[in-house]
């Protein structure tokens, strides 16, 4: 948008801050509209939403042109989608209870949408506050248990999970592994979620996991990592998204300074939500 109407969105960012205090959170989400399904079928492509079969959702190159030709779909497809987690993720309770939240929308270079939101939880501290109830053990306790609970940084648990031993028969999505060559690059975020009335919900919700985050979710430089060093020599940039990142054995406050450092046991995964 115009210079005038950014100044006018940070009015209001102000003024929820002057009534509300500091956010508790900003999340930026940012859809691929490349691989999912449901901007295809609002672009026209016939294909059943409850059972994505990959031989229907073309190559990435065919899904591109798709998205690329359908501006108006992808954003119905966008504003579906954000509607529907603001309505179940955010307003639904997932992070806790809400008070308010803000949030943008923004254009990437090639086009496609992302959104950025500040949520307000509903809950009374102020910065100073927490920085005094974390002298607390109890209180430092329950803060890191919500946040592992909320964001994770290794897969370590899920793939616990995901190899207990159960049979793998149960699990009735369509595997990558067992598609055709025509298939072998669709992504997971393509295909249908797993059924939570599934019996064995829980082993194939791991797995799934597991599958995304393994496809999707791995850090790899790119230039977008180095647009704020150019100038510099190579062996002086550094990656803006601060990777590779240092493993953390367990979950910590520094009481100092009340800096959170969360665990992690894998160096490139980029911290996600269950």
């Amino acid at each position: 948008g115009s210079a005038h109407s950014r100044s006018a969105l940070r009015t209001k960012i102000h003024s929820l801050c002057f009534n509300l205090g500091l956010p508790s959170l900003f999340v930026t989400i940012n859809p691929a509209d490349l691989h999912s399904p449901v901007a295809l079928y609002f672009a026209g492509v016939d294909l059943d939403l409850d059972w994505v079969l990959p031989e229907v959702l073309r190559t990435s190159y065919e899904r591109a042109q798709i998205i690329a030709t359908h501006s108006v779909a992808t954003a119905k497809f966008f504003n579906c989608l954000i509607k529907s987690i603001l309505k179940y993720f955010v307003l639904g309770g997932v992070l806790g209870p809400t008070k308010a939240y803000f949030g943008t929308v923004e254009s990437q270079g090639r086009g496609s949408l992302h959104f950025h939101l500040l949520i307000w939880l509903k809950h009374e501290y102020t910065p100073a506050q927490l920085k005094e109830n974390i002298q607390n053990q109890d209180f430092r306790d329950n803060l890191l248990k919500y946040l592992e609970d909320v964001v994770k940084e290794d897969l370590d648990l899920f793939r616990d999970e995901a190899n207990d031993g159960a049979s793998a028969a149960s699990d009735i999505r369509v595997s990558i592994q067992e598609t055709d060559s025509i298939t072998n690059e669709v992504v997971p975020a393509c295909l249908s979620t797993p059924n939570p009335v599934s019996c064995d919900f829980h082993r194939i919700f791991c797995k799934d996991v597991v599958r995304l985050v393994g496809t999707s979710n791995i850090h790899k430089h790119s230039t977008t990592c180095y647009k704020y060093s150019k100038g510099k020599s190579d062996t002086s940039k550094t990656c803006r998204m601060r990777m590779p990142r240092v493993l953390v054995k367990t979950s910590n406050i520094d009481l100092s300074t009340g800096q959170i450092t969360m665990r992690r046991s894998h160096p490139w995964i980029n911290n996600f939500n269950e």
